[in-house]
């Protein structure tokens, strides 16, 4: 059997730019335990390796920069003295803490990878995260929102608005288009900010997706609620300032592109003021699939419209419809029972 070829190693990225080390005992820390400086500055290191040499996207720099940070501050040592017993008790701590077993799972895939990169940077010889076992990740089905939990949605945007009642009206019709396009094409938080006036058909009931999650483009459709949605938000103008970005939806004051993060806490708040409960923008995205499979979509085209790359991520929705299952057990031989007479 021949020897697996070492791997190359690569240059030290000192000589490359990124954004600068982050503080190791600045206000960051808000109390908890304190990181060295050498830790600071190789993770600042490592994030401009993903950012440079892996084409990482924004949002998984932010993941990686998280979890191995707050590795660093729970460790309050170098890097280069971790041990094994170290992961480990990190692991059990996090899950008696109540973090969740795909969570640690996560954390734990991410320093993976940090310390593989400190092995090729020469700051350490051996990687104490090798064949450490991960924790079971169970399955869950998706949580979703029916028609009518929807509508009560719809019916409560706009509140909590801007200063005047012109402000309070485009802020209605804003969240509405919000609402009613998630629900209609399936978009990640991070797709609807990121959506501009040109990638809109609404001619043709359609919109483009640019570099969406894994860095796929994509196409999704609208439904005719959601077209009339955004033709009624786009003629109305804009409160305080024109509109001069080329992002669809802006933020409450008009003056740039709603971030993520408000797209996040205006959908919760609106949950919350319409259902008494808060949910993500990523259950408005369970429903969409949700409402396909119980309209008798095929688990393929479901998969087309959700932009999955394997079709196993998208079956975990046929155990949310009651019919399809029923459907499926009717196969069974001992399904049907005999009447009593």
């Amino acid at each position: 059997m021949s020897k697996r070829p070492p791997r190359c190693r690569r240059r030290k990225l000192t000589e490359i730019p990124h954004h600068p080390p982050i503080p190791a005992n600045g206000p960051e820390a808000k109390g908890k335990n304190q990181m060295p400086a050498n830790n600071a500055q190789l993770i600042s290191d490592f994030i401009g390796y993903l950012r440079i040499e892996r084409g990482a996207k924004e949002n998984t720099l932010v993941s990686y920069e998280h979890d191995v940070t707050d590795f660093s501050r729970w460790l309050s040592k170098a890097f280069a003295s971790t041990l094994r017993t170290d992961l480990q008790r990190y692991i059990g701590n996090s899950l008696h803490s109540g973090v969740s077993s795909r969570t640690v799972a996560r954390r734990l895939s991410c320093l993976r990878h940090f310390f593989r990169f400190l092995i090729d940077e020469e700051e350490i010889k051996t990687n104490p995260a090798r064949n450490l076992p991960v924790p079971k990740c169970w399955k869950t089905v998706p949580r979703s929102l029916g028609l009518g939990d929807l509508e009560k949605m719809v019916a409560h945007s706009g509140i909590a608005g801007g200063r005047s009642l012109a402000a309070r009206t485009w802020l209605e019709i804003r969240d509405r288009a919000i609402l009613l396009t998630f629900f209609a094409s399936g978009l990640r938080e991070s797709e609807l900010a990121a959506l501009r006036l040109e990638d809109l058909d609404l001619d043709a009931g359609a919109a483009k997706v640019w570099n969406g999650k894994g860095g796929k483009d994509g196409l999704v459709l609208l439904s005719a609620p959601a077209i009339a949605a955004l033709r009624c938000y786009l003629e109305t103008p804009v409160p305080f300032r024109d509109r001069s970005t080329p992002h669809v939806f802006l933020n409450r004051w008009g003056r740039g592109p709603l971030t993520r993060m408000a797209i996040w806490y205006r959908v919760s708040a609106i949950a919350e003021a319409a259902l008494g409960r808060r949910i993500s923008p990523h259950v408005l995205r369970h429903s969409f699939a949700t409402a396909l499979v119980e309209g008798g979509a095929d688990i393929r085209d479901v998969q087309i419209l959700m932009r999955h790359s394997s079709v196993d991520t998208t079956a975990i929705y046929i155990h949310t419809d009651l019919s399809q299952l029923r459907r499926t057990h009717a196969f069974h031989p001992r399904a049907h029972f005999p009447k009593a007479r």
